[in-house]
Formats: structure tokens, sequence, C-alpha cells
């Protein structure tokens, strides 16, 4: 339990020392988790790359923030988008939908599975882009806050010391 807790740690510090403005890293995460969720399997990375390019955002956050669908989470979070957008579009959903995770699998189910899993995936992804934006925003905000809060303090010590060495010579 200890080393996930460094491991989260370092990471925390990795994070707040980038070198981007916060709303560019937010933006980043957003756009990482808006993609993330959507049916574009096996290009999120590199249309998460295309993106942060094209809209001048964190592309280490977006390619981080696309990684949130990975081989673990990626039943769950298609079959929630899909089962939400056939809910969404009045479809009934199909039984053996993810039985086979193949391409082809997918493409002989039709255009309606697509149209599903678009419509349930924009909403997700809105969802997290929104809460990843504002989560971002927050841990930034702090760190930051807690930067300058040292910086002053440092400084107060050297105008402290300052005194000191004034008053001895």
């Amino acid at each position: 339990m200890e080393s996930i807790r460094r491991i989260c740690r370092y990471f925390y510090y990795r994070f707040i020392r980038l070198q981007a403005s916060p709303e560019t890293l937010a933006r980043g995460v957003a756009l990482g988790l808006f993609i993330s969720t959507t049916p574009t399997f096996g290009i999120q990375t590199l249309l998460a790359l295309f993106l942060a390019a094209l809209f001048r955002v964190s592309k280490l956050c977006a390619v981080l923030a696309v990684q949130f669908t990975n081989a673990l989470t990626a039943p769950f979070i298609y079959a929630g988008t899909y089962y939400l957008g056939a809910f969404l579009l009045g479809q009934p959903p199909q039984e053996n939908l993810f039985n086979d995770f193949s391409f082809k699998a997918l493409f002989d189910l039709g255009p309606a599975v697509f149209a599903a899993l678009g419509v349930g995936g924009l909403l997700v992804g809105v969802i997290l882009g929104v809460m990843g934006y504002f989560m971002v925003i927050g841990i930034d905000t702090k760190a930051h806050m807690q930067i300058i809060r040292a910086k002053r303090q440092v400084e107060r010590l050297k105008r402290k010391n300052a005194q000191v060495l004034e008053k001895i010579d």
C-alpha cells in the first residue's frame, strides 16, 4: 500500500512541475478523457496527439488521460456507453454484442451499434472531460499556492537573516 502512495505522490509532483499553465494542463486532461470514451478503438492516442496540437493543449496530459481506456477498463467503458447510447436512442440493446471484440464483429453489427456507442460515448466523454478539467484546475491551483507560500516564506527568512547579519556587523 505504501508503494502505491509513493507512486501517486511521484506522479503528482511530476504533474505540478510541468511547465504549462493550469488551463493548458486541464484542457489536455479534459480532451484525453473525452476521447477515451468515444468509439475510436486503436487510434485514441494518435487522435489525442493530433487534437492536442490543434487546440494547443498539453499533449502529455491528453495522451495520459486517453489511457483511462485500457485493456482492463475498455469492456466496462464501452459496454456502459453502448447501453446508455442505446437507451438514449430508444434502441433495444444487442444481447451478444460483447462476445467478440474484433472490428469485423462490430462492423457486422451495423451502424446502429456505432450510433449507440457514439451517443453514449459523447455524453460520458463530456461529463468525464468537465470533471477532469475542474479536478486538474483544483489540484494545480492548490499546488501552485503551496509553491507561492513556500517562496514567500523563503523570502521572509532571507530578510530576517539579512537583518540579523546587519546587527552583527
